[in-house]
């Protein structure tokens, strides 16, 4: 019986590897290889243990914090200055951060958190039993939950968020509905909430039947051709694949995967039911027009439907801006929280702005000639 359990478990992940290599490529594949600490690994059997994981993956500073459901949630808090608390996308970590961390934590004090399901806070836990993770309690009700109460327990009174991806509709449901009271600024990056076309492999990974089997067999291409859709035209370095397929392979993590994917399926092929005009706090929306895992023509949408907001793009860039373009990006942010000048904009390295920029720098001079201004000043 053990031996034919074990035929059918390689039988069903030759079946997913195959499947996956239908629409990604030789690059998946490599570094799908490269990337997995043992063929085991690589075909999706086994999960990394924690320790592994923590003492590969944890900071210096590294800080740890207990949910009101047994889970330590891992976070950094790392510099003095106004307060930006920082949520990453589906299937990421506080990891894609790093950079910004680095580059902002002079004038800012930034606290990024690795939310449930991710990261080194890995699965939910059980409630009868901490030590034993219930990957079927994840849902964007407790991760919204685990934010609320963790932005409380820090005494944070006020603060400007920023949230990428499937947290940038978390983010944008923050500002407009929960404790908007609280937001200085909102920053959204690619922010998931608008109907659209669902990637391939998100399609695949979260289909009738497949979803099932991928929660136990979880090959490392599947994950990785998914990184690979989140960059644009520059494919991510062999780190930035280890990290993510590592992190995505703690205990409990290969079910936790498919919940996540789940909730953007859902996302993409719903929409959101939030009025963006509940947004008060200037938003600003960063997009890049590379981008494979979003779709790109939203950013008009989300700049529209947010009255007081500021829309860059970045032509070279996919989903993962804050890793792609990681000085630009964390430039323009920094500038628009302290009310400046967004460099993007004003080099003329990113595209779009706010209706007040247009108007401040709409020159019916140079347009209509002297006659425009003889007939203001006549007026």
């Amino acid at each position: 019986m053990e031996r034919l359990f074990c035929r059918l478990r390689i039988y069903l992940t030759l079946v997913i590897v195959s499947a996956t290599l239908s629409f990604s490529g030789c690059t998946s594949l490599g570094q799908a290889t490269q990337s997995s600490t043992s063929l085991t690994n690589f075909l999706g059997f086994t999960e990394l243990p924690d320790w592994y994981i923590t003492s590969r993956y944890s900071y210096a500073d590294s800080k740890w914090i207990e949910n009101d459901f047994n889970t330590q949630i891992h976070y950094r808090d790392v510099g003095e200055g106004p307060v930006i608390i920082l949520l990453h996308g589906e299937l990421g970590s506080l990891h894609v951060w790093e950079e910004w961390i680095n580059i902002l934590s002079e004038d800012f004090r930034l606290i990024a958190i690795d939310l449930p399901g991710s990261g080194l806070t890995g699965a939910p836990h059980c409630l009868a039993d901490k030590n034993e993770t219930c990957s079927d309690n994840l849902s964007s009700d407790y991760i919204v939950h685990t934010l609320e109460y963790f932005i409380e327990d820090l005494g944070i009174d006020r603060f400007s968020l920023i949230g990428s991806s499937y947290s940038g509709y978390l983010a944008a449901q923050y500002a407009g509905l929960q404790h908007p009271e609280k937001l200085e600024r909102l920053v959204l990056i690619s922010p998931k909430g608008f109907q659209q076309a669902l990637p391939s492999t998100l399609e695949y990974a979260t289909s009738e039947g497949f979803s099932t089997i991928v929660k136990y067999f979880q090959p490392s291409l599947l994950i990785t051709e998914i990184v690979n859709n989140f960059y644009g035209i520059t494919p991510p370095t062999k780190d930035i694949t280890q990290r993510y397929l590592h992190l995505s392979q703690t205990d409990g993590a290969h079910k936790t995967n498919v919940k996540q994917l789940e909730l953007v399926r859902e996302l993409m092929e719903q929409g959101m039911l939030l009025d963006l005009d509940d947004i008060e706090a200037p938003t600003l929306i960063m997009w890049g027009e590379s981008d494979k895992w979003g779709d790109p023509s939203h950013a008009e949408r989300w700049h529209s439907e947010i009255n007081d907001s500021t829309l860059v793009t970045y032509p070279n860039y996919g989903h993962a801006l804050m890793e792609e373009g990681k000085e630009i990006t964390a430039a323009d942010a920094a500038a628009f929280i302290n009310d400046e000048a967004i460099p993007s904009l004003t080099d003329g390295v990113g595209e779009g702005m706010s209706i007040e920029e247009q108007m401040g720098q709409f020159d019916e001079g140079s347009l209509f000639g002297n006659d425009a201004q003889e007939m203001e000043d006549a007026e």
